[in-house]
């Protein structure tokens, strides 16, 4: 995204106002009167206000009532996620970037899914079916701006080879099972085994693992009376796992040591790892044999490692350009009248 002209920012603008009367026109319902806040003079309606108020509440610290701590920090929060939602609309116009056809279809059926499982909750806050298909779209388009900006051939593109690397470097594919060492209760909840029984639980998959490489048979051997317990009855499949803290803000599951240790699995013979919170019965997995179901199925999350925080400077520095007003009286109203 280029630093912003005049020229640019009144397109913007101007871009706005064409989203409120296309893209928004579920957000001001006909026959409205009252709106409680605008957008650069883009109207936000009850019902998508209603919206953007539930979804800021599961950040907001609440009081032991269920009542914000902070009133004005939550209509502040409230105000940024409109404000967003028409900044991103109104940029993906003014880069003259059409609606993908394809994730028009993905977000009608994900909204249909959203009816029919919430639409009694979103009922009662006020939010009908067109609002929510509206800000599920705003949502999708803000993935839609993100990879008009740094995917390849986007204006700040970040190469294949870089999305690559990232993947082969922090993911990586096993065939095989996670073992836990818990036990069950007599009451059917789970408890972490003593250190006796987990060196048991060791042992018998270490016999497993020389009984199934011997018959050249992982899942024959994993049927056997004296394995199955101690496998939970489960099968080998396959798996992808992620280093820890590789993502960008976090994430992953296993530490960079253990990354290793399964990146290093033989690919001909089955092995027992003893990893941080399970032990793992695997052979290795070449990901590089099959790209289109691994690395293709990843491409995304990588781009997001690589170029989140950077879109997040970018989302920040693009919001800034609007203002967002409220109508003070109505706003108050509708705090008072909502369902805490």
């Amino acid at each position: 995204m280029q630093k912003t002209t005049w020229t640019k920012k009144l397109t913007i603008l101007l871009a706005a106002v064409c989203v409120a009367l296309v893209g928004l026109s579920s957000f001001t319902p006909a026959g409205a009167q009252e709106w409680l806040l605008q957008v650069d003079g883009v109207p936000v309606s009850r019902a998508a206000y209603s919206y953007f108020l539930s979804e800021a509440l599961k950040d907001a610290a609440l009081d032991s009532n269920g009542r914000p701590k902070d009133m004005a920090a939550l209509r502040k929060d409230v105000a940024a996620r409109c404000v967003e939602y028409i900044a991103v609309n109104s940029e993906l116009r003014a880069m003259e970037i059409p609606v993908d056809q394809m994730l028009k279809a993905e977000v009608a059926d994900r909204t249909a899914f959203y009816w029919q499982v919430f639409g009694r909750y979103y009922t009662s806050i006020g939010v009908d079916k067109q609002t929510l298909n509206a800000i599920l779209m705003g949502q999708a388009a803000r993935d839609q701006l993100f990879r008009a900006i740094y995917d390849t051939g986007g204006m700040r593109p970040t190469s294949e080879e870089a999305l690559q690397a990232y993947f082969y470097g922090n993911f990586v594919a096993y065939d095989g099972m996670r073992v836990f060492r818990t036990a069950l209760r007599e009451d059917g909840t789970e408890r972490d085994m003593t250190p006796e029984e987990a060196a048991a639980l060791k042992a018998t998959l270490a016999d497993f693992v020389e009984a199934a490489n011997e018959a050249e048979d992982f899942y024959g051997v994993a049927q056997e009376e004296r394995f199955a317990a101690a496998l939970s009855y489960g099968m080998p499949s396959f798996a992808v796992i992620e280093k820890a803290n590789a993502a960008a803000g976090g994430g992953g599951e296993i530490s960079a040591e253990d990354f290793e240790k399964v990146r290093a699995l033989p690919r001909d013979r089955i092995s027992l790892l003893d990893l941080e919170g399970f032990l793992l019965v695997a052979t290795g997995v070449d990901m590089r044999d099959s790209e289109d179901e691994y690395y293709r199925g990843y491409r995304a999350d990588c781009l997001w490692a690589l170029q989140g925080e950077a879109y997040a400077k970018t989302m920040k520095e693009l919001c800034a350009m609007f203002r967002a007003d409220e109508n003070a009286g109505a706003v108050e109203r509708f705090y008072r009248e909502w369902k805490w």
